[in-house]
């Protein structure tokens, strides 16, 4: 089945002995793609929206994968129990509504693996999953009709970072290849103009951008 680049992307962080658990599953691509990849893999895939519900089944469906995949409507992870799934994939949500399902510690006790794609704050979304128990194992940026994706995956573990691991991503830094700089170029132009347009009188603010600045250009490659 054809998918789009950041579902495929998704897709490289998952074994075909994973038990899966796809969060907010829309449309369920990424599901039918999986089972289509791996017939042996277990999936749930759920969402909170009855509407998308329908539609993941019509997709599924057309796919002759109706006894394969496993959909469930439902809050996050409230639909399953925690001994059916060991891999957790949430993509295309926004931080606050990623930190809200992970905020259960019982039902995350048995993972073995999170993948996340957030659409906002991918900084405070390191944080928070390594503030968890988890460590950053695999990065990558992705980028799909003009925008560019992080795609994270942790797992249970120790691992300390400095600020700028935390900014960047520590996997990512390893591999600064031209996504990478153009991603952060990007944001490098950004926070330059913001500070600019900001009142003398927010040195708070100031002094954040500034910051933000710094380090951007420590490691991005700015072509004059």
């Amino acid at each position: 089945m054809r998918t789009s680049k950041r579902l495929k992307a998704i897709t490289e962080f998952i074994d075909e002995n994973d038990k899966i658990i796809d969060i907010g599953c829309d449309h369920a691509l990424l599901d039918i793609y999986l089972k289509e990849e791996y017939p042996n893999i277990n999936v749930i895939a759920t969402d909170i929206s009855e509407g998308a519900i329908k539609q993941a089944k019509r997709s599924i469906q057309r796919h002759n994968l109706d006894e394969k995949i496993d959909v469930r409507i439902g809050d996050g992870l409230t639909v399953a129990d925690t001994e059916e799934y060991d891999t957790i994939v949430i993509s295309g949500m926004g931080f606050y509504t990623i930190k809200k399902i992970l905020s259960n510690q019982e039902k995350i006790k048995n993972v073995k693996k999170i993948i996340i794609q957030s659409n906002t704050d991918i900084v405070k979304l390191r944080k928070y999953i390594i503030k968890l128990g988890y460590k950053i194992s695999r990065e990558k940026l992705i980028e799909d009709k003009d925008i560019i994706y992080t795609i994270i995956e942790f797992i249970p573990g120790v691992e300390k970072y400095d600020y700028k691991q935390i900014y960047f991503g520590p996997r990512l830094m390893e591999n600064k290849d031209e996504l990478f700089n153009d991603y952060y170029s990007k944001k490098l132009l950004k926070y330059e103009n913001l500070l600019l347009q900001l009142p003398n009188n927010n040195i708070v603010s100031k002094l954040h951008h500034k910051k933000l600045i710094k380090i951007l250009k420590e490691e991005v490659k700015v072509n004059e």
